[in-house]
């Protein structure tokens, strides 16, 4: 278990509240019970995400196939072991950070700028 990675998708969650806030996660999920061949990426927002629950080896959400009809969605399962980077944009400032790179963090005391952005 990568303690440091569930840390970063606590924070996703936390952060879909925040429509400015934008995170992208490359991996092999299933979609329609299909795993993806290659790592591909999943956009996560608060206007692309409907619900989201963990289990013990994995990121399970519901994707709104239209961001102005709520009522349709499908079904996005991100298993941790198949997680390759997620990175974090803010629209409003315009930056992206790699906040995750296959189990390590991609640059020297990214964890620490990162843990202070953590909201309570």
């Amino acid at each position: 278990m990568d303690l440091y990675l569930h840390t970063v998708i606590y924070q996703i969650i936390a952060d879909l509240e925040d429509a400015s806030v934008h995170y992208i996660i490359y991996a092999r999920y299933y979609f329609f019970g299909q795993q993806m061949f290659g790592y591909e990426p999943v956009y996560l927002n608060r206007n692309s995400v409907k619900d989201v629950s963990l289990s013990g080896d994995s990121l399970r959400c519901k994707m709104m196939l239209d961001a102005g009809n709520s009522e349709e969605s499908f079904s996005v399962v991100i298993p941790f072991d198949f997680i390759r980077e997620i990175k974090i944009v803010n629209s409003e400032i315009g930056t992206e950070q790699t906040l995750y790179w296959q189990g390590k963090t991609k640059e020297a005391g990214l964890f620490d700028t990162f843990k202070k952005g953590i909201r309570h």
